[in-house]
């Protein structure tokens, strides 16, 4: 079952799959690195290093959208 975190991530990015393993955090940075706005959530052109695991990215990404964060 999709935590309210990857149900607004998927209706969002059109990325149909949880956010749990290493192939979605890397169709969640291609996507990513698409949006004009990438640069405002990393703070510059390179990844932060704390947006390198996939729970992280996920959460980050989806609090920065307004949406809700997965805690487990």
């Amino acid at each position: 079952m999709r935590s309210p975190r990857d149900k607004f991530l998927n209706q969002l990015t059109g990325i149909d799959c949880e956010f749990n393993n290493w192939q979605a955090w890397q169709r969640l940075m291609d996507w990513l690195k698409k949006q004009p706005w990438h640069q405002e959530l990393f703070g510059g052109d390179k990844i932060p290093s704390r947006l390198l695991h996939h729970s992280t990215l996920a959460n980050e990404v989806s609090k920065y959208l307004g949406g809700p964060e997965d805690n487990t």
